[in-house]
C-alpha cells in the first residue's frame, strides 16, 4: 500500500471538494456536551425579593464583590435552583442529541464524499451539497445506530470495567494503561472501518462488523503504520490549531494584574471579542482536519480491499471469500 499516494490523494480530494470541510465541521460536533450542576440555598421567605449585587464593586475591592455575589446566591429560593437545574439538564440533553445526530451526518458525508471523489475523474466537477446529501441518505441512519451502539456499549463497559481496570493498573505498575490504549486504538479504527464498510459497500451493521474485522485483522501492520502517520500528524496539527486560544484570556489577566479589579469588565469584553474571532477559526480548521482524517481512512480501506482481493460485491451484499 502506497501511504504517500493515499495522503496526497486525500489532500487533493478535500481541496477540490471543499464541501467536505462543512461535513468535517459537522463530524466534529459528535462530541456532545452535557450540563449539570447542584445548588443549595436556604431561605425562610417564600418571596423572591433578593437584589442583585451592585456592579459598583470594582471600586470597593474584589473580596467585597464576591461577598455580595455570595449573599445574592444564597438568598435565591430553593425552587428557583430546582427549576434551573431541570432546565440545564433538559437543554443539555437536547443539545447532546442534536450534536450526536449532526456528528453522524458529518461522518457519513465525509466518508461518502471521499469515496465518490476517489472514483471520479480528475476533470469532474467538485461535489455539490445536493449530490452528496442524496448519496449519503441511504446510509445515515445505519451510522446513527452504529454510533448509538458504540455509546451504549462504552457506557456499560465503563461501569463494569472501571474497577478491574484500576486493579490491573495498580498491579501491573501502570503498564495496564498502555494495554488499554492499544485496545482503545484497535476499537477506534475498527469502528471507523465499520462505518466505511456501511457507506462504501452498502452493508448492514452486522455484515459491516464482520467485513471491517476481516479487513483490519488481515492488514494489521499496514493499518498500524497509517494510524501512526495520521495520529502523530493530527496531534501536532491540533496543537498548532489550538495555540491561538491561549491569546483569549490575556487581556483579562493583564488587566487584573496591572489595575486589579478596576478594569475587570474592559478586559472581559476584549477577551470575549477575541473568543468570538478565534474560536470559529479553530472550529473551522479542526473540521478541515477531521475531513482529512476520515477521508484518509476511507481511501485506506478502499486500497486495502483492492490490494488483497477483498473488493466488495455490493449486489448480493457480501464480500469475496479468500
Amino acid at each position: 500500500m502506497n501511504y504517500g499516494e493515499i495522503l496526497e490523494k486525500t489532500w487533493k480530494i478535500i481541496w477540490k471538494h471543499k464541501i467536505l470541510w462543512l461535513f468535517g465541521v459537522l463530524a466534529g460536533c459528535g462530541a456532545a456536551g452535557s450540563g449539570g450542576g447542584s445548588g443549595g440555598g436556604a431561605g425562610s421567605s417564600s418571596n423572591f425579593t433578593a437584589q442583585p449585587p451592585s456592579l459598583d464593586f470594582m471600586g470597593n475591592g474584589t473580596v467585597q464583590a464576591f461577598e455580595d455575589i455570595g449573599r445574592f446566591i444564597t438568598s435565591i429560593p430553593v425552587f428557583v435552583w430546582i427549576w434551573l437545574v431541570i432546565t440545564l439538564i433538559s437543554v443539555g440533553f437536547i443539545l447532546s442529541v442534536i450534536f450526536f445526530l449532526v456528528g453522524a451526518l458529518g461522518q457519513t458525508g465525509v466518508i461518502k464524499g471521499a469515496s465518490l471523489a476517489d472514483q471520479a475523474d480528475v476533470e469532474d466537477a467538485p461535489l455539490s451539497l445536493s449530490t452528496l446529501f442524496n448519496a449519503l441518505k441511504p446510509h445515515y441512519w445505519k451510522v446513527v445506530l452504529l454510533n448509538l451502539a458504540v455509546v451504549v456499549i462504552g457506557l456499560i463497559g465503563g461501569v463494569f470495567l472501571i474497577v478491574p481496570i484500576f486493579i490491573i493498573t495498580i498491579c501491573t505498575c501502570f503498564v495496564g494503561p498502555i494495554l488499554f490504549m492499544i485496545i482503545g486504538w484497535f476499537i477506534n479504527v475498527l469502528v471507523n472501518f465499520i462505518m466505511i464498510a456501511i457507506i462504501e459497500e452498502d452493508l448492514g451493521i452486522i455484515e459491516a462488523v464482520g467485513r471491517a474485522w476481516r479487513v483490519l485483522t488481515r492488514n494489521l501492520g499496514r493499518v498500524v503504520v497509517m494510524f501512526l502517520i495520521l495520529g502523530i500528524g493530527s496531534i501536532i496539527i491540533t496543537i498548532i490549531i489550538g495555540l491561538p486560544a491561549l491569546i483569549i484570556p490575556v487581556p483579562l489577566v493583564v488587566n487584573l494584574i496591572i489595575t486589579g479589579a478596576e478594569s475587570f469588565v474592559l478586559g472581559l469584553i476584549v477577551s470575549v471579542l477575541l473568543s468570538l474571532i478565534i474560536m470559529p477559526l479553530i472550529i473551522f480548521l479542526s473540521g478541515v482536519l477531521q475531513a482529512f482524517i476520515l477521508s484518509a481512512w476511507t481511501l485506506t480501506f478502499r486500497r486495502l480491499t483492492q490490494d488483497n482481493g477483498l473488493e466488495p460485491t455490493v449486489l448480493n451484499g457480501s464480500d469475496d471469500e479468500d
